[in-house]
């Protein structure tokens, strides 16, 4: 992970020197998220045709979400077209118009923007308006409800899936400023009190949670708090890839290697390069070292030849290199034996 910290891109240097919200789910939206779908490599292709032909026709929104979560599964699943038509057939929501959010008068209790933290769950339904807004974070200054009143006015192009507008969770956040036009850079301790606090405001959050899992992985990692909060953070949000590469990690370290591939699988799909996302080698290598664990050869020296090949040429010699020769350990521990002299 050190390397990532030194990395401008990566997810570790935002936590490490800025704003991290965590990642947002809710409740209140789950029947707004793709139905669930676990599908075996075989199965993949005849569903994923299925689906196809669902976008081809007039399909209400539920069918649209039946045929999203059939197309994730197909590619959880390998199937590498499905894994093409989600990158290219799938379109995010764009704010189009926006009203400028005012929060209420009142004098700060806090000289850290970051305290007042806001996060909202709300459908972005097909006409591109924002409805069923619920609070998921509200911080100390309780001005959620003011705010989710403003975001009716918004109109959004709505997320869409091979042309046709389709309903789904929208998060919104707001960072607001007292007495300053900018976000004020914390230190480290304040960044750790930050995420605590976030915790004991809202508790159930899975946003608080991850957030504070990560700022612990990346400031304290041998803190002992830290392997309570990182399960908590992986029971709310197991889909989300890095928690569940941390918790992957932790499992290969207590010998819980087929626990740890099951954690990885989200992790995986999103090291994809058909969903146009960078590959992460430190999910290959976490994944290499649980099929090692499982004395799976041809699965390890696979996934751990490919973080090689991904390490970025910037990051530190050291790191490159420890990578090569966790390769070659493989490679001779997986090395035929030779048969004994007669």
């Amino acid at each position: 992970m050190d390397a990532y910290l030194d990395d401008p891109s990566s997810y570790e240097r935002r936590i490490a020197q800025g704003t991290n919200f965590g990642f947002v789910t809710t409740d209140a939206l789950a029947s707004l998220r793709a139905p669930s779908v676990e599908l075996e490599p075989d199965q993949a292709p005849r569903v994923f045709e299925e689906a196809v032909q669902v976008l081809k026709g007039n399909p209400s929104d539920e069918e649209l979400r039946r045929a999203f979560g059939e197309l994730r599964a197909a590619c959880d699943a390998d199937h590498e077209q499905a894994c093409v038509f989600l990158k290219e057939q799938v379109q995010p929501a764009v704010i189009l118009e926006a009203a400028a959010v005012r929060p209420m008068k009142r004098e700060p209790r806090f000289t850290h923007a970051e305290y007042a933290l806001i996060i909202l769950g709300c459908r972005l339904d097909v006409d591109g308006r924002l409805r069923d807004c619920q609070v998921i974070e509200n911080g100390p200054e309780h001005e959620a409800e003011h705010l989710i009143a403003q975001l009716s006015m918004d109109r959004y192009k709505p997320w869409m899936l091979a042309g046709h507008p389709m309903s789904r969770p929208y998060t919104v956040n707001f960072l607001p400023v007292y007495g300053s036009n900018r976000s004020p850079d914390l230190s480290t301790e304040l960044k750790l009190e930050w995420a605590r606090k976030r915790v004991g405001w809202s508790p159930t959050s899975t946003s608080a949670w991850t957030n504070l899992a990560a700022q612990l992985a990346i400031h304290a990692p041998d803190h002992p708090h830290y392997p309570r909060v990182l399960a908590r953070a992986y029971a709310l949000a197991p889909e989300y890839w890095w928690i569940a590469t941390e918790m992957a990690w932790q499992r290969v370290q207590a010998g819980q290697h087929t626990d740890a591939l099951m954690a990885l699988r989200p992790a995986i799909r999103r090291s994809s390069l058909s969903l146009g996302e960078h590959p992460n080698p430190y999910v290959l290598e976490t994944a290499a070292a649980a099929h090692f664990g499982l004395k799976q050869c041809t699965e390890a020296l696979a996934q751990q030849r490919k973080a090689v090949e991904l390490v970025p040429a910037q990051w530190p010699a050291p790191e490159r290199e420890r990578f090569q020769r966790k390769l070659q350990d493989y490679q001779s521990s997986c090395a035929p034996s030779a048969p004994a002299a007669h």
